[in-house]
């Protein structure tokens, strides 16, 4: 399921607002949902608004926004179009809210659906969507918010396979290690059986070698044919991105205390494991954002990250999202951002820049000019260099800090004066070696030399 339109008649900030969230033409999904999107603005131009009404309009999930704003805010405002992306596609359009006439009971509805091309019936529609989509794992929606629980607590009863929602402003995101936990526990449990034979066999028959390796060597065959989940998960998953904190998964466990068995340890290159405790806020980020997605093995579904870059380092910013797009099967991504890194890695139509206008309502700022073409764009943030995309894509005006401007001009004033004495002559001055020196001063505190 993805998300092609969103039109807001008149919620908050938003008012005779649509966006266009397909691919441009000239790109060979042209017409079709994009695959991801990113939201950028200044604060308040209603980024998190956006990924909030999308539980709100898909699956009438209440989102702290619509808890805030009230029901009745939305009604009759707010329309989504939505295609369901199979081998035959389902688009339906106009998916909205309403109150039924003389009491408080609620509803959804579309306007019109359409199967490979053909008028279809609201009755085929629900039957699709409950068969295929509801009650399937595989579609729920999954929202990252920006103030992320780094609690470490998978003893909490969450239900995941139960809901169209996967919230994590209500769970614990740790949460999701329930749904491997057996089969870890299973598989540290059958090891640590066959390591007290091990251990019985020695105590009975110290002198006999033989029987103490051929034990040993059940354990070598048992690890490389029985499948290893913490394993996968090191070697599929995180390690990737651990590796970045000179980190790893610990796939070896020591057996010392119960706890052993429990929920994912990591270690430093060398061996020496590093206690929940001390996990820093990144590597939590890390652990606890992609963990998800690999354990729920989202497909056609809708996933929301808000502010995804807190806490991680820029060379971790510029690979986190095509990251998280490995790590699902044919979903939708939105992003909101405030990291001119996050943008880089998305090209200028999947970009949605939100501002304000004269009378306070929000605009999406575009990108080409004439027709909506790939050809037409006027740059591409995954070509331009950081200061660019600063100026360009989030409109920073100035190019650095006020200090630096400063001493940009007496770098600036310090060559006019020195061209003017070369022309008149006076190259081997004191006044010009002086400010030959000066020059070089500058020139350095302004990274102009290496």
């Amino acid at each position: 399921m993805k998300i092609s339109k969103i039109h807001i008649k008149d919620f908050h900030q938003f008012k005779d607002f649509t966006l266009d969230l397909t691919y441009p033409q000239g790109h060979k999904n042209a017409g079709k949902p994009l695959d991801k999107v990113c939201f950028i603005g200044q604060s308040g131009t209603g980024k998190t608004s956006l990924l909030e009404l999308m539980p709100q309009l898909l699956y009438d999930y209440e989102t702290n926004l619509i808890i805030k704003s009230g029901r009745n805010s939305i009604f009759a405002n707010i329309y989504f179009d939505i295609h369901f992306g199979t081998s035959n596609e389902y688009l339906v359009n106009d998916i909205f809210f309403g109150k039924s006439s003389g009491n408080d009971e609620y509803w959804g509805g579309w306007n019109n659906a359409k199967h490979s091309g053909n008028e279809i019936t609201s009755k085929e529609v629900i039957e699709f969507y409950d068969k295929k989509w509801q009650n399937n794992i595989a579609s729920k929606l999954v929202y990252f918010p920006a103030n992320l629980n780094y609690d470490i607590d998978f003893e909490t009863e969450s239900k995941f396979e139960d809901r169209n929602i996967v919230d994590f402003s209500q769970d614990k995101v740790s949460a999701v290690w329930n749904l491997i936990l057996e089969k870890i526990q299973a598989y540290q449990e059958q090891e640590l059986k066959i390591r007290q034979d091990i251990s019985k066999i020695a105590e009975k028959s110290s002198s006999d070698i033989k029987a103490i390796q051929k034990a040993v060597k059940q354990l070598e065959d048992w690890k490389k044919t029985e499948f290893n989940p913490i394993k996968d998960v090191a070697d599929n998953c995180l390690d990737p991105l651990l590796a970045k904190f000179k980190l790893r998964v610990k796939t070896e466990l020591d057996f010392k205390t119960k706890d052993d068995i429990g929920f994912i340890k990591v270690e430093d290159f060398e061996g020496n494991e590093i206690p929940h405790g001390l996990w820093s806020t990144g590597t939590k980020q890390v652990i606890l954002s992609a963990l998800p997605l690999y354990l729920l093995k989202p497909k056609h579904t809708v996933i929301l990250f808000d502010e995804p870059e807190r806490s991680l380092y820029p060379d971790l910013q510029r690979t986190i999202v095509d990251y998280y797009s490995s790590l699902a099967e044919s979903c939708q991504f939105f992003y909101s951002t405030h990291s001119p890194i996050i943008a880089s890695s998305f090209d200028p139509w999947e970009i949605v820049e939100l501002k304000f206008n004269k009378q306070g309502k929000v605009y999406r700022e575009t990108y080409f000019e004439g027709e909506n073409h790939i050809d037409n764009y006027k740059w591409n943030p995954k070509y331009m260099r950081w200061d660019d995309i600063l100026q360009r894509v989030f409109d920073l005006e100035d190019d650095g800090s006020p200090d630096r401007k400063i001493k940009l001009d007496e770098l600036a004033t310090l060559n006019v004066k020195f061209k003017k004495l070369i022309k008149q002559g006076q190259e081997h001055s004191v006044e010009v070696l002086d400010i030959i020196k000066n020059i070089e001063k500058l020139s350095k505190e302004l990274s102009k030399w290496n």
